[in-house]
């Protein structure tokens, strides 16, 4: 029951929510385990799940036609996980997201989510404002990956997810920022 609190202090963070509200997002969310390397979606197929992550740190990577993989992000404890497009539009998903640690995640269905979005009348609102936080984060992150030099880049990523710097192999951190491994090194080094 105490992981469900994590999820609920999310949601009142935007609004409050009743009691009734509280036992219902219990009985529509289930706590998942995953182990190292297990895909939380797959790209190619539908997302039909979105989860706040309460232990360990997933890979959000997008393949091209080579079949070389690029990380978009990397999603860590007390955010959420989910392949919005996919989710909202019932399409395939374009990318896939990895367990890079064990991870705990608190996970809603597609169609729970629609039910709650249905009973709980501040539901669409919190939900709109967390997506809104998300996109506007993830736009941040994107234009500050395309403009600033690697230093910079990992500096920001250890600011903001120092637990990722700390947890997530020095290959996947170098991947995500577009520079070797090698490179990544001597950015450490200089620290």
């Amino acid at each position: 029951m105490h992981h469900i609190n994590s999820l609920i202090n999310v949601f009142e963070s935007v609004l409050p929510l009743s009691d009734t509200d509280k036992a219902l997002m219990v009985q529509h969310t289930c706590l998942e385990t995953l182990k190292k390397g297990a895909l939380y979606c797959e790209q190619g197929r539908v997302c039909k799940k979105m989860g706040l992550v309460v232990d360990g740190i997933f890979k959000v990577v997008r393949t091209n036609a080579a079949g070389e993989e690029y990380i978009l992000y990397f999603t860590n404890e007390g955010h959420f996980v989910i392949d919005l497009d996919s989710f909202y539009t019932h399409t395939p998903a374009e990318e896939k997201i990895e367990a890079l640690t064990e991870c705990v995640v608190i996970t809603m269905t597609k169609n729970s989510y629609e039910f709650l979005e249905k009973e709980i009348p501040g539901f669409p609102r919190i939900v709109s404002t967390l997506k809104e936080k998300a996109l506007l984060e993830k736009y941040k992150l994107k234009s500050e990956m395309l403009v600033d030099d690697a230093a910079t880049k990992y500096n920001k990523l250890l600011q903001r997810q120092p637990t990722v710097v700390q947890r997530v192999p020095q290959s996947q951190i170098a991947l995500f920022l577009g520079i070797t491994p090698y490179t990544l090194s001597r950015i450490r080094t200089r620290k």
